[in-house]
């Protein structure tokens, strides 16, 4: 899989609208996101990649999906190809924000164990953990 996705482009992390404040600070990288409750700093890569998942998770518009790659024929016409299907098409599809996924990078401590602050600097939904 890795040889036919790793030529995908890395989500873009704009700024969210409605979350302007948070994901402005997120990619203003001369904030140091003083009063957000995170325990250690972020290098850039994951206030991009953080900004990215609530992006995911806040903004539902409708997205080009992301599994076609842009090509361009000898003619210089553009098309789409989905490369685990082989599917070529003229227009490339628009698809439904999907929520949730993975984030694959070691943040460490990211949030502090008060899962009120959590909440009120997000405004996301959290489940109280049990204390341990």
């Amino acid at each position: 899989m890795a040889e036919i996705y790793g030529d995908l482009a890395s989500p873009q992390s704009k700024i969210t609208p409605k979350w302007e404040d948070l994901t402005s600070r997120l990619l203003d990288f001369d904030d140091d996101l003083s009063g957000l409750g995170l325990r250690s700093s972020l290098y850039n890569y994951q206030r991009r990649s953080v900004n990215a998942m609530l992006q995911r998770e806040l903004d539902l518009s409708p997205i080009p999906d992301p599994l076609f790659i842009e090509l361009s024929c000898m003619h210089n016409h553009s098309f789409y190809l989905q490369p685990g299907t082989m599917e070529i098409l003229k227009d490339r599809p628009i698809v439904d924000t999907a929520r949730s996924g993975i984030l694959c990078e070691e943040l460490g401590g990211l949030f502090q164990s008060k899962p009120k602050e959590y909440h009120d600097h997000f405004g996301l939904p959290f489940q109280e953990r049990e204390k341990q």
